[in-house]
């Protein structure tokens, strides 16, 4: 977006550092100011400070200090413009596109992810289904209770070829069913069909925790094993990594990453409680993973 001063003014008054940092620390009113323990360095007397007509934040143990922007910047280890755009989404101000190029895009990649959010709650609800029994064995097999299952968005796409597609295709075009990943369209031009059958769904989310894409593992028998969506607008495997939204913050604090190949490996490592970790999918580690692994260690490198 375009973020002149006219711009960031309006967010930055729309976006209540209160509530923003209150859903991170627990803030106690002190006279004009709220008070917290600092979420940036460890400490058992509260030195964090806000003051809530100014818009700013201070700590004086670790003397970290700005405004909303800068509070989300240094938690969620986000650019500027990333802030921004994070806190526009969330106290909804519209933020104008560079160009009409830019606005195409930009309203062609929120239609995509509107479909995908639908396709999500269509998964969710299928496991909870009688139908979704399988699914649900298999998830407590491995360990999962059912309290964590909403928390990693498992869900279940049912044994049919076109459950998915005529459950959206009231609201939703077959073509964007294909671009979002969802369906299949054959070489031979017939009808296409759902890309998920028969699996455990996992929700892939960008670094910014939006949902770009499905993963797949099979039910019983059947190949392959593991299935993903494929490259669209919003997914690229090869800049992609499972869980980089949910580890962002442990690998900035540990400055240190573990890689593995798989989204059970993966999710089971932060069920174990170590939060730094990531996976691939489907692909080695890229040089894009590098780049974005190494911009959240900072100066430590990739460990």
């Amino acid at each position: 977006a375009d973020l002149n001063r006219e711009v960031i003014a309006r967010v930055r008054d729309a976006a209540d550092i209160v509530e923003v940092v209150g859903e991170q620390v627990r803030l106690r009113k002190r006279g004009r100011t709220w008070e917290g323990l600092c979420p940036f360095h460890d400490e058992k007397t509260p030195s964090f400070s806000i003051d809530a007509e100014k818009g700013l934040f201070y700590c004086f143990g670790c003397h970290q200090g700005g405004d909303v922007f800068k509070f989300v910047m240094q938690l969620e280890h986000l650019s500027f413009p990333e802030a921004v755009e994070r806190l526009a989404r969330r106290f909804g101000v519209q933020l104008p596109p560079r160009t009409p190029e830019a606005r195409q895009r930009r309203d062609a990649d929120e239609r995509l992810q509107g479909v995908l959010g639908e396709a999500q709650q269509f998964f969710v609800d299928c496991l909870a289904r009688p139908e979704g029994r399988a699914a649900r064995d298999e998830l407590e097999r491995r360990g999962f209770q059912r309290a964590s299952w909403s928390d990693y968005g498992f869900g279940f796409a049912p044994d049919e070829w076109r459950r998915l597609i005529d459950h959206l295709a009231r609201r939703h075009p077959e073509g964007a069913l294909v671009e979002a990943g969802l369906a299949v369209r054959p070489d031979s031009g017939t009808s296409p069909y759902d890309r998920f059958r028969n699996r455990l769904t996992f929700p892939i989310s960008s670094g910014d925790g939006s949902l770009i894409a499905f993963g797949g593992r099979i039910l019983g028998d059947g190949e392959p094993k593991y299935l993903n969506s494929p490259e669209s607008p919003l997914f690229r495997k090869r800049s992609t990594l499972f869980c980089l939204d949910r580890a962002r913050r442990a690998i900035a604090d540990t400055a240190r990453v573990v890689v593995v190949e798989g989204y059970f490996d993966c999710l089971s490592l932060h069920r174990a409680g170590i939060a730094h970790a990531v996976a691939t999918l489907g692909t080695a580690l890229t040089a894009d993973h590098a780049r974005l692994l190494k911009r959240r260690l900072g100066s430590e490198g990739v460990a």
